[in-house]
């Protein structure tokens, strides 16, 4: 008798936890953060070589953007369709690109060959 109020008190606490979704919801800042949402924030330049490609996400050891606060080193840049469509994407390519820092992390704007 004690295991099934146990189970009935669990299932009426899982059941409770399935409410609707915070405000502050993971899905609804992901959509957020998208191109158009972040278009209006500033662009900085920058060149550098591309490390590595893994899907959007590319990996660019740069010379920094001092107008960005942004030191030389290497740093993960989210590419999205338009700026990836024609830009060169092998590793070892020497490259210029314009980038936004968006809530979600560096946006690039702009990739072009050097």
């Amino acid at each position: 008798m004690k295991n099934i109020a146990f189970v009935a008190i669990f299932a009426v606490l899982a059941v409770a936890g399935c409410g609707p979704q915070s405000k502050g919801s993971t899905s609804e800042t992901a959509s957020k953060a998208t191109p158009e949402a972040t278009a209006a924030l500033p662009t900085y330049d920058s060149a550098g070589v591309i490390s590595a490609v893994n899907g959007l996400i590319l990996t660019i050891d740069h010379e920094g953007a001092s107008a960005a606060q942004l030191p030389a080193g290497r740093n993960d840049f989210t590419g999205y369709a338009d700026v990836l469509a024609e830009a060169p994407l092998t590793p070892g390519q020497r490259v210029t690109f314009k980038f936004r820092k968006a809530k979600a992390g560096l946006e690039l704007a702009e990739l072009k060959a050097r």
